[in-house]
C-alpha cells in the first residue's frame, strides 16, 4: 500500500497562543500581549482575562466539512476549570486553516497554590496540542 491509502487525513493544532486581547480588521487579526505567564491581577473584582487563539491545518486528505472544536483550562490534577462554548469550524483538506480565537475570565479567587494551568485545544473531542502555563503572584513594588 502507499502513503495515500494509509493516510485517514490528519489534522493538526499548529498554534495555541494565549494572549491579553485582540482586535481584527479587514479579516486580518491582531493578537496583543502574548502571554507566557498569567499574573494574578490587582484590586478586587478582577479575573484573569485572556483569549486563547488556535489555528488547526489538515492534510490533503482531511475531510471536509464541520468539525467541532473548544478550549478547555484544567489545573494540574487536570479537573476542568473553565471551557469554552463548542465551536464548529470547516476544514477542506489543505485549503486554509481553521482557526478561532475563545476569550476567558476567570475568578480572581482561583487557588494558587496550584501555579501551573493547563490550556487545551479539543478537536472533535480530541485533544490535538495542549500547553502549560504558570500563574504567578503579583508584586507591588
Amino acid at each position: 500500500m502507499d502513503n495515500e491509502q494509509m493516510c485517514e487525513g490528519v489534522v493538526e493544532c499548529t498554534a495555541l497562543v494565549l494572549a491579553e486581547g485582540c482586535s481584527e480588521l479587514n479579516g486580518r487579526l491582531t493578537l496583543f500581549g502574548i502571554l507566557d505567564e498569567l499574573r494574578k491581577p490587582g484590586g478586587s473584582g478582577k479575573g484573569f482575562s485572556f483569549v486563547v487563539y488556535a489555528k488547526f491545518e489538515g492534510c490533503e486528505h482531511a475531510a471536509g466539512g464541520e468539525r467541532r472544536v473548544r478550549i478547555l483550562i484544567t489545573d494540574e490534577e487536570g479537573e476542568v476549570l473553565e471551557e469554552s462554548p463548542e465551536y464548529s469550524v470547516w476544514l477542506d483538506g489543505e485549503d486554509g486553516p481553521a482557526t478561532l480565537v475563545a476569550p476567558f475570565d476567570l475568578s480572581e479567587n482561583l487557588d494558587l497554590e496550584d501555579t501551573l494551568l493547563w490550556v487545551e485545544a479539543e478537536f472533535d473531542d480530541e485533544t490535538l496540542a495542549q500547553t502549560a502555563i504558570p500563574l504567578r503572584e503579583r508584586y507591588n513594588v
